[in-house]
């Protein structure tokens, strides 16, 4: 039989070098790789392949390396860690770093191509920002992160190395196994690896429940009255270029924003129509102003910021305090009070685009920036957001909206940009007035 104070040990033991290495690890990769997602170049390509090269960094290897640069000769020797607990943290530390790193970059990156546009023009500070994208790649780093505990906590090679598997002090786990099984007592061996098992188990279902643990009485919904929409300041005319890998994708486009205007941008797929509303949001080089009070941009894909629609609708004053809260406003006027405490990873196309739309507005924007706004809605919903839109106008507040739907660019439009191949072309051109007379 296993000697209880020795599995205990081990148990104690294992959990002091594993846990303190994985969360070094964290510490470490979780911001690195928040930080190389919002990288595209070139170097940082190769970067990320010899990161997830290093998924399967040899134990050995990293016992070797750790080995000599904690030895009394190593350029470490002096701090004296050598066959210590201390040691073996810092080689799990190494060993899964890259684990750690590669998976956070690989889910910062997905939230980057979902919602980079909004997160960057939503007015966030950088703190604010990470912590946001935090909250949106949680599964993958918590993969990540679970991952590399995994690894760490049943390594052998490195903890035997610069550890030494010293009894009572640096035997972990993993290595008592080894230990049991060199010495033919396999029914011990079998005894610690199913208890190594169950610490595993029990340690990631404590981690998937604090991921998912959520308040059971829900966060109230403020704000009934209207949005007061700030007037816009003056008349802008805007000379657009943009460039992109030698590629002129928008060449002089003009474009005229004034208080109490709605602009409609229309013309066949790949005109520019998108980038052209990325430029205004100060996403292609133009300097320009965002967040609370200045300009929201709703891209044509609406993805959702927060867990449920009630912290949509509310994000923007729960995150900047000089933000009226407008949520129950929106919620009524969106038709979305039989949602408000849904799961937003639950809710349709529709519903999807409402609340995102809501969460825009919620900044009260004198500008607002709509790609295909009322796209997934129907005759109802749509009617609601135009007459919010309308409501804006009417304030001294700038809409410019790009719609397939010319009949709604008549509708509500007080100028209409109509785009081919990158230009704008101008209003007695023949193409115009086909568009104008047969959309």
């Amino acid at each position: 039989m296993v000697n209880r104070d020795t599995l205990a040990e081990a148990i104690v033991t294992t959990l002091l070098t594993s846990g303190p290495a994985t969360l070094l690890a964290a510490l470490i990769g979780v911001p690195l790789g928040a930080w190389c997602a919002r990288k595209s170049t070139p170097s940082f390509q190769t970067l990320r392949t010899v990161v997830t090269a290093l998924y399967g960094l040899p134990p050995v290897v990293v016992g070797v390396v750790m080995y000599a640069m904690l030895s009394r000769s190593g350029p470490l020797g002096q701090l004296d860690l050598l066959f210590t607990v201390q040691a073996m943290v810092l080689a799990q530390t190494v060993l899964i770093l890259p684990l750690v790193w590669g998976g956070a970059w690989a889910a910062f990156a997905k939230v980057e191509r979902d919602v980079g546009d909004v997160l960057q023009t939503f007015g966030f500070s950088s703190r604010q920002r990470f912590w946001q994208e935090v909250r949106l790649a949680r599964y993958g780093v918590y993969h990540a992160v679970v991952l590399a505990f995994g690894r760490a906590v049943a390594e052998v090679g490195a903890v035997i190395m610069v550890g030494g598997n010293i009894a009572g002090k640096t035997r972990v786990m993993t290595t008592s196994i080894v230990l049991e099984t060199s010495k033919g007592n396999l029914d011990e061996a079998m005894v610690l690896g199913g208890m190594l098992l169950l610490m595993s188990l029990v340690l990631v279902g404590l981690a998937s429940f604090v991921r998912d643990w959520r308040p059971t009485t829900p966060l109230p919904v403020e704000g009934s009255e209207p949005v007061k929409y700030p007037e816009f300041s003056e008349k802008e005319s805007i000379t657009i270029n943009v460039i992109k890998d030698g590629a002129p994708l928008l060449i002089d486009v003009v474009v005229e924003l004034e208080p109490g205007s709605i602009v409609a941008v229309v013309g066949e797929s790949g005109a520019g129509k998108t980038t052209l509303l990325r430029a205004l949001a100060g996403l292609e080089g133009l300097e320009r102003s965002t967040g609370p009070f200045q300009t929201a941009y709703l891209p044509q894909h609406a993805a959702s910021l927060t867990t449920t629609v009630a912290e949509e609708v509310g994000l923007a004053s729960s995150s900047f305090g000089e933000v009226p809260a407008a949520g129950s406003y929106f919620l009524k006027t969106f038709d979305l009070l039989s949602v408000e405490h849904a799961n937003t990873s639950t809710l349709s196309g529709g519903e999807r685009q409402r609340a995102a739309l809501a969460r825009q507005m919620g900044l009260h924007p004198k500008l607002l920036l709509l790609d295909e706004g009322t796209s997934n809605l129907g005759l109802k919903h749509t009617q609601a957001v135009e007459q919010e839109l309308l409501r804006m106008k009417d304030a001294g507040g700038c809409v410019v909206m790009v719609t397939h739907n010319m009949l709604q660019a008549k509708r509500l439009a007080t100028s209409i940009v109509v785009l081919h191949q990158g230009r704008r072309l101008s209003d007695d051109d023949p193409l115009v007035n086909s568009i104008m007379a047969h959309g």
